[in-house]
Formats: C-alpha cells, sequence, structure tokens
C-alpha cells in the first residue's frame, strides 16, 4: 500500500496577477512561501513522515515541496523532479491575463467564463494546436503518477498543479461537482493499491491552517 499526497503549489505571483499559468513560471509570493512552511508544519502536527518526494520541475512546485519537507524536518529528503508532473501547457498563451485569454475563447464558444476545464484546454489547442488537449494532459499526468506509484513506497509526497491535478481526477472518475480550481497548498490524499486510487481527501487545507495556527490535527 502506498499512500499519495497530492499537493497544489503555492500562492504565486502569477495568481495574484491573474494571468495564464502553464509551463510559465512564476515566483512563489510571500504568502506562497508562508503557506508552504505552514503546509510542513501542519504534517509535523499530523506525525506525517514522508518516504519519498516528488515535484514538478517547475520553480513553483519545487519550492512548495522543499518548504513544506523543512518545515517538516525533512529538508534532507531529496525532491525528484517530473516533467511529467507538469501544469497543463497553453503554448502562446503563457504569461497572458486570463481575461485576454477568455476573450479569444470567445470566437469559439459564446461562454468560455462557463466552460469547462475540458472545453478551456481543448479550445486553447483549436487556436492554438501547439497548445495540449485535456486528454494529452490526462494521460501525461496518470502516467508520471503511475510511475512514482510503482517506484516509490509508503507515503509519497507530490506537488503538481491545479488544473493537472483536477484533469486527472475527472479522468479517474472523481466527483469534481464542477469544480475548476484547487487552493494554493492545499492537499489530496489517497490510498493506492493494485493500480487503484482511493481518495479520502479533496483540496484539504486543513494541514496549512493547523501549521498556522499550532493546532493539532492528527488523529
Amino acid at each position: 500500500m502506498t499512500e499519495l499526497y497530492l499537493i497544489r503549489h503555492g500562492q504565486t505571483v502569477y495568481n495574484v496577477q491573474k494571468r495564464v499559468q502553464g509551463l510559465a513560471d512564476s515566483a512563489l509570493t510571500p504568502v506562497g512561501r508562508a503557506d508552504a512552511q505552514a503546509l510542513g508544519r501542519g504534517f509535523a502536527k499530523a506525525g506525517i513522515q514522508f518516504d519519498a518526494a516528488y515535484a514538478s520541475d517547475l520553480v513553483r512546485a519545487q519550492d512548495t515541496a522543499k518548504l513544506a519537507l523543512a518545515a517538516n524536518g525533512q529538508s534532507d529528503l531529496p525532491v525528484q523532479a517530473d516533467v511529467g508532473l507538469r501544469e497543463e501547457d497553453y503554448a502562446s498563451f503563457e504569461g497572458r491575463l486570463q481575461s485576454e485569454r477568455t476573450t479569444a475563447l470567445k470566437t469559439l464558444m459564446p461562454h468560455p467564463e462557463a466552460a469547462t476545464l475540458a472545453q478551456v484546454a481543448d479550445g486553447v489547442h483549436q487556436l492554438d494546436p501547439a497548445a495540449e488537449t485535456h486528454q494529452a494532459v490526462q494521460q501525461r499526468f496518470d502516467h508520471a503518477i503511475r510511475q512514482i506509484m510503482a517506484s516509490a513506497s509508503g507515503r509519497v509526497m507530490v506537488v503538481a498543479h491545479g488544473t493537472v491535478i483536477l484533469l486527472w481526477l475527472e479522468a479517474l472518475g472523481y466527483p469534481l461537482y464542477g469544480q475548476k480550481t484547487l487552493h494554493n497548498a492545499s492537499v489530496t490524499h489517497a490510498v493506492y493499491q493494485t493500480g487503484q486510487f482511493a481518495f479520502d481527501e479533496f483540496d484539504a487545507s486543513d494541514y496549512v491552517a493547523a501549521g498556522k495556527r499550532g493546532q493539532d490535527i492528527s488523529g
């Protein structure tokens, strides 16, 4: 049995500026760094120690993982970079304001602000074929996660990105009820056995909150 702690990176400058942030990298804000550290303290309060740690090779994911591990007393645990964990590739829309992407998508659909994540991905791909389709994102991420699960054991930290995590969960049949974003530094937890994921936490901010308040959430 392997436990997966799937984490979205902390808040970034592009998050605050409401810019499209896929492969475009943007540094953690002071809030993002503080939340990553609080996350680690929350794990420590819960008595959670990791046996392996992985993250997207993008700086915001790497920094979140390292800050959380350090705050959990595990700064010596290496963070293994995996390009398969990257965020969706938005090609020429990278770094542009989200409002610009919405305006461009209006040429394809009447209400892009109401579109699903999959529809947005495929719409951006129509506008720029260099961008990933939602199926390409799902398949890439699923392959990366399953490779990690096959090689690791115990408790495994994986730091990735909001859209790619949600698209992957949707592909697994997890009920998202229309949710289109994850909280920064949130945790989605699953037990992995015989090729199957059983989820018992989704988009949980409890660890960050506990790390900020010094609250014990173990048990």
